[in-house]
Formats: C-alpha cells, structure tokens, sequence
C-alpha cells in the first residue's frame, strides 16, 4: 500500500512540476549558454551575448554579408524586427529582444512556416560577424 501510495504521490508531483522544470531549464539554458538554438514555430532562437545596439547592427551586416535585402526595419531600442527578401523570394522575419545583462535574444524565421536549416545559417553569419565561436 505504501508503495502504490507513494507512486502517487511522486507522478502528482512530476504533473504539478512539468511547466516548473521547463522554466527552469529555460532560465538555466539563458545563464549558461548563450549557445543552445530553440526551435519553436517556425523560428530558431538563440540568445547572444551582445548589448542589443550591437545585436541589431551585427545582424544587418549579417543579412548584407547573406545578400538579404532588408525590406522593413523597426528598431524600438530595446526591441525590433526586420523583415527581409532573399535573393530567391524567400521571405526572412528575424526578431531582436534585448534580454538585460549584455543579452540579446534573435529569432529567426526563413520562409512562411520556417525553414531551420536557413534560419541556422543566418545565425551562424550572425557568430561569424559577432565574432563569437
């Protein structure tokens, strides 16, 4: 009986927990890493060690670099969003959130339901540019 009661106890508690245990991977993945991509609808995420002033310029020269036309720019200071043209038609939405602390979170959507391999190669300019590797 103690065993059934415990199983219980410790599958309530694991349910109570799932969201908890997301967050705090999440908080932990920010503090360590600036390093893990996200893939989450479409975009790929990933958090730089970069002011957001130098995030917003380093991903404009990366777009150049990748010959993106930049077809709409809104840069609020804190945060912004870019709207791109590749070559090809493709359409690029990238996303800047300045997270505090020298931390900057970029997200990166290629094409209307997100093509991860392009997105990661926009991020990787973006490390390339930043000089981070």
């Amino acid at each position: 009986m103690k065993k059934i009661l415990r199983l219980t106890v410790i599958l309530l508690s694991l349910t109570c927990l799932w969201g908890c245990v997301e967050v705090a991977l999440v908080s932990v993945g920010a503090g360590l890493g600036v390093g893990a991509y996200k893939y989450i609808e479409g975009s790929v995420t990933r958090d730089y060690p970069l002011a957001y002033t130098k995030a917003w310029e380093t991903t404009n020269t990366a777009l150049a670099n990748l010959v993106i036309t930049v077809s709409n720019s809104v840069n609020e200071g804190v945060k912004g969003n870019i709207a791109a043209v590749r070559k090809d038609g493709t359409k690029v939405f990238i996303n800047i959130k300045d997270r505090g602390q020298g931390v900057s979170t970029i997200s990166v959507r290629v094409g209307n339901f997100g093509d991860k391999q392009d997105a990661q190669r926009i991020h990787e300019e973006i490390l390339s540019v930043a000089g981070i590797k």
